[in-house]
């Protein structure tokens, strides 16, 4: 009972190992050999590893995808010269629209490096605010008329209008503290006299001509004449000879309409000095009106009295 008790437990392990030999797990009975009638050997132990499946190892990481990834993405978008809007981005590729308010753009240049950074040029005729797209990515941006007056060429005005004033009224010489500085754009505003930094501003407003820059700073000037030569005493003279209210405050109401500004006392004054020095060489556009008499022996009395 012993002997067939350790025949049982080899054959046992023998089918064992042949069924981890196969492939598909199916017991291969064939593979053992038949039962020895007499076996007098001891019995014996097999031990079976266990099965292992050598598999690669485990990747590592994430995978990253780029965040603009099938998507274009501006940048910068700005005017460096008239009539022209500058798109820098990234993401583009060359069959990518460019669209000026949702109408085929007037494309001069569209470069796409290496990177897959890229710059397009594009043309608008239409000065004005525009939204510009390349592809589903969109901007706005302000574009000049292609013949306006560029920066350089409005400078110059400028500079060449600075010592044209100054041989009307020797500003230069009665204010040397003061200085002239040529400002960027504000539309409806010429200049600005500021009496905290003792600056002249001359904005680089587009479409004046030298003359008008003249003007622009001798009226500056005549705040500026304001700011040192006048006390409250002389400014309600000032008020009662241009025939304003009594009760008119100098600086005017505080709003921005044009009649605002004309109905200024100290607007007045400043277009008065324009008219004094210049003797009468632009009409005055607020509401004093036209110089008379009293007026200009005013101003003359205050000029001889601080120069």
């Amino acid at each position: 009972m012993r002997r067939r008790t350790a025949e049982f437990v080899a054959l046992t392990a023998l089918l064992a190992l042949a069924s981890c030999a196969s492939n598909d797990g199916r017991e291969l009975a064939e593979a053992v050999d038949p039962l020895p009638v007499r076996d007098t050997s001891p019995a014996t132990s097999v031990t079976v590893p266990p099965a292992t499946l050598d598999l690669p190892p485990a990747a590592t990481g994430t995978a990253t995808v780029p965040a603009d990834a099938g998507r274009v993405t501006i940048d910068e978008l700005r005017s460096p010269e008239n009539g022209v809007a500058l798109v820098v981005g990234r993401g583009a590729v060359a069959a990518d629209p460019v669209t000026v308010d949702d109408a085929p753009g007037d494309v001069v240049s569209f470069d796409i490096a290496a990177d897959g950074t890229f710059e397009t040029r594009v043309f608008i005729a239409d000065e004005g605010a525009h939204t510009v797209c390349v592809a589903d990515a969109c901007g706005r941006v302000y574009t000049l008329d292609p013949d306006a007056d560029t920066k350089e060429e409005v400078i110059a005005k400028i500079e060449a209008a600075i010592p044209l004033a100054q041989g009307i009224a020797p500003t230069d010489v009665w204010f040397p503290e003061w200085t002239i500085t040529i400002g960027g754009l504000l539309s409806g505003t010429g200049g600005t006299a500021d009496a905290s930094t003792k600056e002249v501003i001359v904005y680089r407003n587009r479409g004046r001509t030298v003359d008008d820059f003249v003007r622009t700073i001798l009226h500056e000037y005549g705040h500026v004449v304001d700011f040192e030569w006048l006390d409250d005493e002389l400014r309600d003279e000032f008020t009662e000879l241009r025939g304003f209210p009594a009760d008119t405050p100098w600086r005017g109401n505080g709003g921005h309409r044009m009649e605002d500004w004309e109905g200024s006392p100290s607007e007045d004054f400043a277009e008065a000095m324009v008219a004094f020095w210049s003797a009468d060489q632009w009409d005055i556009r607020t509401d004093g009106g036209e110089l008379t008499d009293e007026v200009t022996t005013f101003l003359d009395l205050l000029t001889t009295a601080n120069t």
